[in-house]
């Protein structure tokens, strides 16, 4: 607990104070080309004091999250790599998605194919640069960054290496599937799922009253705890019914979009499936939500397979995840990425405890504070395992 407090201490003195420090790194605008349909895109390179050369690393978001929103976990948690990466000596290129941060093009057109491409050509980009290394230049993705960058990985001109966090072993589509935030990141949080955790609580709650009350009329320690292990029980059955309920529902809209070219069509079905689950949804979120399911990107997404190209990647590659991190299963993914690059010698796994998907300290998370600091230990593992690239 004392080290939580010391890391929240630490967090708000450095954004008290941060911006008095002397700067670390010089920052350049960069514009570049895509070889995927000639799109322009935009980029932040930031260059550590100094001659170099230095080792340097692509930062690849998730899909979407980049600049749209300042305050998300994902744009939070590679923005503090890269200030902890720079402070460390490494060159960081910050590449902005399709149709985000002045690129050319959508988001809701780019295919995972297409993004590839992008993080390709970023590492050209920077392989003309005489500040960089370009025998430890790679790419850092997170979530499905993470698998853009492995399939870069798989590519003729690919970095020499790849850090994937939080990535996916399974195909796009059994991953969202099994997200039980999946249409939280689509409409966000409709009150349905909310209520059903609230009701939950609230028995709980009922569970100890009743036991208080059994000890008061003179039943023993030995009954009362049976009587609450007997409740948790049928609560934990009840919990995990609906979460296979709710896996079964999203698994079957996805087949739809799969399965139903015409978007009209498929979107006049999802509707009616996202208003018999969610009776009190609103028009606005079942259009939205209905919209984005059937964007090119999100239809490439459910075709995505990583498993056919990880074979092809040769470079070294860091497999990391955070224990607690509730939108990959680390356990489950780690294993098929691990059975994917099992003919690469160099593939490195660590799991971090106490950290979310976007790798950020759960504790904090718990005691309120928003938003919580990126784990020092995760960033700490990065860069010494980048630098230990030789």
């Amino acid at each position: 607990m004392r080290t939580i407090l010391f890391i929240i201490a630490s967090f708000f003195a450095l954004s008290i104070f941060g911006t008095q420090a002397k700067p670390l790194d010089r920052a350049e605008a960069v514009v570049l080309t895509s070889p995927a349909g000639g799109v322009r895109l935009n980029g932040v390179l930031r260059l550590p004091n100094g001659p170099g050369p230095f080792p340097a690393a692509v930062l690849l978001p998730e899909r979407g999250s980049d600049d749209r929103n300042a305050n998300s976990a994902d744009n939070q948690l590679l923005s503090s790599l890269a200030d902890y990466l720079v402070s460390q000596g490494v060159v960081v290129l910050r590449l902005h998605e399709r149709g985000i941060g002045g690129s050319e093009g959508s988001t809701t057109t780019t295919t995972v194919a297409e993004r590839s491409a992008d993080a390709i050509a970023a590492l050209n980009y920077l392989r003309t640069r005489p500040q960089v290394d370009v025998t430890r230049l790679g790419l850092i993705g997170h979530g499905e960054g993470g698998n853009v960058a492995l399939l870069a990985g798989a590519q003729p001109l690919a970095p020499t290496f790849v850090v994937a966090l939080g990535a996916t072993g399974l195909p796009g589509r059994e991953l969202l599937a099994n997200q039980p935030v999946m249409y939280g990141k689509v409409m966000g949080q409709d009150s349905t799922d909310a209520q059903r955790q609230h009701k939950y609580r609230l028995e709980m709650v009922a569970a100890e009253q009743a036991a208080a009350k059994m000890r008061a009329q003179g039943s023993n320690s030995a009954q009362v705890q049976t009587y609450l292990d007997q409740q948790r029980l049928r609560q934990k059955v009840a919990m995990r019914r609906d979460e296979e309920a709710l896996v079964k529902h999203q698994r079957a809209m996805l087949e739809i979009v799969r399965q139903t070219p015409d978007n009209a069509q498929a979107q006049a079905i999802l509707s009616n499936m996202l208003r018999q689950r969610y009776p009190n949804i609103a028009p606005a979120d079942v259009q939205a939500s209905v919209q984005t399911l059937t964007t090119p990107a999100y239809r490439s997404y459910l075709a995505f397979d990583p498993q056919p190209t990880l074979p092809e990647v040769k470079c070294p590659v860091l497999l990391l995840q955070g224990d607690d991190d509730t939108e990959v299963n680390p356990t489950v993914n780690l294993s098929l990425l691990k059975k994917g690059l099992r003919g690469n010698a160099r593939v490195t796994e660590i799991h971090v405890p106490g950290i979310n998907h976007a790798l950020q300290l759960t504790a904090a998370e718990a005691a309120g504070m928003s938003p919580a600091p990126v784990s020092p230990d995760a960033q700490a593992s990065i860069n010494a395992w980048i630098l230990g690239q030789k």
